[in-house]
């Protein structure tokens, strides 16, 4: 079982190209909105929230650890069901063939941008998710300093040179103590990590995308085989698709090694 964070004012359809893909090989994949935070979100009472924005860093430092309440929030209501407890607010009958099929004991939380960000924090408040990716997203709050103990994913790229450049992530880095790893899309842009990339070529030119030069087809292969790669390797114990993790990969060239 996954859980997805999407981008600041992004929605959580928003990276639906990785999630279909997990979901193509067996992993139960929850998206979530987050109020005020996400683009729009709608109550099932038919009331529309928007977001916000943010003006500060210790505003930034506030949302994604709202965000990651959100996760946990979300991550007991679904735990609750799979372990054959009540469902989720308002009772309702849970989907058919749901009871049983999530697992509990294999959750992994990834997010793209500040969805990334609340992967991290949530792993600091939860250790029922057992390992997160972080796709080119600035890590903030107290997991900063105080790293994990579980598998960690960073994907960034030579823009954003991570490790070298991001004001948190070397700290956070140093604090992984458990498997960690740090890969780079080449030619990419910050929003190659997500659905827009493949909608580009459809748009006017000249748009400021953030999709790099990187071939369409050849970010989406390339993040998708990634992230499933990882929570394989992590979530269900298959060491032979650690290959592209070492990006060593001749299917997937525009997967680089950076650390780990």
């Amino acid at each position: 079982m996954l859980l997805y964070s999407p981008g600041a004012a992004s929605d959580r359809t928003f990276n639906t190209l990785v999630v279909e893909e997990l979901v193509s090989w067996g992993y139960a994949v929850v998206t979530v909105d987050h109020p005020y935070d996400s683009g729009e979100v709608e109550f099932p009472d038919g009331r529309v929230v928007l977001s916000v924005g943010e003006d500060s860093e210790e505003e930034v430092v506030a949302a994604v650890a709202v965000r990651a309440a959100d996760l946990r929030f979300v991550l007991d209501h679904l735990t609750g069901p799979a372990r054959g407890g009540a469902p989720g607010p308002g009772r309702r009958r849970l989907p058919r063939g749901l009871r049983g099929a999530l697992d509990p004991t294999r959750v992994g939380a990834f997010g793209h941008s500040r969805g990334g960000a609340a992967a991290a924090a949530l792993m600091d408040l939860d250790h029922r998710v057992r390992a997160g990716a972080d796709l080119d997203g600035t890590v903030f709050g107290p997991v900063v300093g105080r790293g994990l103990d579980q598998p960690f994913l960073l994907m960034d790229t030579a823009e954003h040179d991570g490790l070298a450049k991001d004001p948190h992530w070397p700290e956070f880095w140093e604090n992984l103590r458990g498997w960690r790893r740090c890969l780079r899309l080449a030619d990419a842009g910050h929003l190659s990590f997500s659905d827009v990339v493949a909608l580009a070529p459809q748009l006017p030119p000249g748009l400021p995308l953030q999709v790099g030069t990187v071939p369409a087809d050849r970010a989406v292969a390339a993040v998708r085989a990634v992230v499933r790669a990882f929570f394989d390797l992590q979530l269900r114990g298959r060491p032979d698709t650690a290959l592209l993790l070492r990006g060593a990969s001749a299917r997937h060239p525009e997967i680089g090694y950076v650390a780990g």
